[in-house]
């Protein structure tokens, strides 16, 4: 499938191909699914569990357009990456945690004054140095290997070029007991700061 996008795909002069972000998150009190809907109302409460480190990111399939069926009109700019983090989780847990997905991308979306975003989703797996202390119940036991899912939004504005703002939501489960009990899991409401590499 990747080989058949590529080649579609044609990277643009000056595009991005690789990236290195400094994040921290910290642990929120709600299912993944809730997150929007409490974030809008300012009705989250979270746990003393944060974690900070580093994620690096490839492209591996450059600009692409997606068309809108049944019009002329496409969405331009996707692109398809792989990413890597180490984190370290300090406060409540204490334990290193690696991650490894495959992220889709869209294009720059304009907001205002020259501000734009683009939005990424991130599918892929997690592992942790130690069972994390808190991700289980009184009848479930913290699982080290889980499903790591990534949802983000990347801020960058013309006057500072190759340097942007990303918030995520980093989110670890057993994929509603396929591969880990359904208790299993975690989420952290992070933010980072991600710099263009050559």
């Amino acid at each position: 499938m990747i080989s058949a996008l590529s080649n579609f795909a044609h990277a643009q002069p000056g595009e991005r191909m690789l990236h290195l972000t400094g994040y921290v998150g910290r642990w929120a009190n709600t299912d993944l699914l809730d997150v929007p809907e409490r974030s809008f109302r300012s009705n989250l409460t979270f746990e003393d569990s944060n974690f900070a480190g580093l994620g690096v990111s490839r492209v591996l399939i450059p600009s692409f357009s997606i068309p809108v069926i049944g019009t002329d009109q496409a969405f331009h700019g996707n692109k398809v990456e792989i990413e890597g983090q180490a984190l370290r989780h300090f406060g409540d847990q204490n334990h290193w945690e690696g991650t490894l997905a495959l992220m889709f991308r869209t294009g720059q979306i304009p907001l205002f004054r020259g501000l734009s975003v683009n939005l990424a989703v991130g599918e892929g797996l997690s592992y942790a140095s130690e069972r994390p202390r808190l991700e289980g119940s009184f009848r479930v036991e913290p699982t080290r290997f889980l499903n790591y899912l990534a949802f983000e939004a990347e801020f960058s504005h013309p006057s500072l070029p190759g340097v942007s703002f990303v918030s995520r939501i980093h989110h670890r489960s057993g994929i509603f007991g396929v591969i880990a009990p359904k208790e299993s899991g975690s989420n952290f409401i992070g933010a980072g700061l991600r710099v263009s590499l050559p």
